[in-house]
């Protein structure tokens, strides 16, 4: 049977030196048109995304700007190190040893249409994830789920990505 081991703090100590932050990521997309299922913006750091090196934290709440106004619905994906997914604008094509390294995956879909941007919210995600050993960071990767190509500026997605540090 597993055990929690919080390293002699008591609960509420423990708690307490639980960090909370959000961090703001800008992706770098092609600009000449991302397919269905093509990798949109490949793997980007999340630099300090655990307190400490080999860290881990808790996703909790993710925003997408969208600040070319498309709505894209897109995959994030979220790694210990940036080897890539793929080429962007091609198929995902990370190898399934590299694959191991994947932390998890959560989809994006649920826009608000600004004037000339579109924003999405993802709350309450929980996913755990942990850094490698020698940083404080983790990476995140899109991949377009919209059904059709879509088209961005080569910074037009920001992700500010809500975490509850170890």
């Amino acid at each position: 049977m597993a055990e929690t081991d919080i390293k002699g703090y008591s609960s509420a100590e423990k708690l307490n030196k639980m960090d909370v932050d959000l961090i703001d990521v800008t992706t770098t997309c092609d600009t000449s048109g991302t397919d269905n299922n093509d990798v949109l913006f490949d793997y980007v750091e999340i630099p300090n995304a655990v307190s400490v090196l080999g860290g881990s934290a808790i996703i909790q709440s993710i925003q997408v700007l969208d600040e070319d106004d498309v709505g894209t619905t897109l995959d994030l994906v979220f790694q210990t190190d940036n080897t890539s997914l793929g080429t962007v604008d091609a198929a995902v094509t990370i190898t399934d040893a590299n694959a191991r390294d994947i932390l998890g995956s959560v989809s994006v879909s649920n826009y608000f249409d600004g004037d000339t941007w579109q924003m999405a919210t993802k709350t309450n995600i929980g996913l755990v994830v942990k850094a490698a050993s020698t940083t404080r960071s983790i990476y995140v990767a899109g991949v377009n789920r919209n059904g059709g190509s879509v088209t961005h500026t080569v910074n037009g997605i920001k992700l500010r990505i809500g975490v509850v540090k170890d």
